[in-house]
């Protein structure tokens, strides 16, 4: 293991390999990645060679060609609904037979779009996708994915890009920060509870001090008390409704 120190963040980084999880196919998923949707493209090659530089192994591209005609004048998805959820899914688990991709999932299914895909499926669902952080902690979803097999990714796990920052703070979440001594930063803690929980945590940022920021996560646990303490600030708060796109985003 080497250690470097980036002056100017002051943030020790631990240069480890990613601790991973095993999908239900047998093969590993980094338990921390990148998200890139709506980076600017022209700074897009630094940003991935810094974080390889740094240590991250996954990157989340959903997205990254989206120019915006998939919606309509309203910022709704124009989606064709003719064509079913379990129509497409056997699609998908055709490309796996051809050996053209490992792994499918899902994204942003509730616990009864779940349990049909597994109704249906010939090839289980590695992943699914959805938002949740302390504001929108979606246990429930969770827990159930996880006991199918499934490994939650979280999308926006830090609540919209950090926009619930001032939020965060008025909660018992930001008091162990301090009172426990972490040593850690606000959004180190909430990224290393959702390690915790289980789920892969993909962060976005454009900034090379936040990936090392959001990387240095692996060298300390928050105590079972902090656990608990953090389960209760749950709101029901989305932040990022997957069919609505967001006008503004706090960066």
């Amino acid at each position: 293991m080497e250690m470097t120190h980036n002056k100017s963040n002051g943030f020790m980084i631990k240069k480890a390999t990613v601790p991973t999880l095993r999908l239900n196919n047998g093969f590993d998923m980094p338990i921390l990645g990148l998200g890139v949707w709506r980076i600017d493209k022209n700074g897009m090659r630094d940003l991935i060679i810094n974080a390889i530089k740094i240590g991250y192994r996954h990157f989340d591209c959903a997205g990254v060609g989206t120019t915006g005609k998939t919606y309509d004048e309203d910022a709704v998805l124009d989606i064709d609904t003719t064509i079913s959820l379990e129509t497409t899914w056997h699609d998908m688990e055709s490309l796996v037979s051809m050996g053209l991709v490992r792994s499918i999932g899902i994204s942003n299914y509730d616990v009864f779009l779940t349990r049909d895909c597994l109704a249906y499926s010939k090839v289980k669902p590695a992943v699914n996708k959805i938002e949740t952080h302390p504001y929108f902690q979606c246990d429930s979803l969770v827990r159930f994915s996880q006991k199918h097999g499934i490994c939650v990714t979280a999308h926006t796990p830090l609540g919209g890009a950090i926009a619930n920052a001032k939020r965060f703070g008025s909660d018992p979440v930001s008091m162990i920060q301090y009172s426990k001594d972490y040593k850690k930063s606000l959004v180190q803690i909430v990224l290393r509870w959702g390690i915790q929980r289980n789920t892969i945590v993909i962060p976005k940022t454009s900034l090379v001090e936040r990936l090392e920021e959001n990387f240095n996560v692996f060298y300390f646990e928050i105590t079972e008390e902090d656990m608990e303490i953090i389960k209760g600030v749950d709101r029901k708060h989305r932040t990022n409704h997957p069919t609505k796109v967001l006008q503004k985003f706090v960066l």
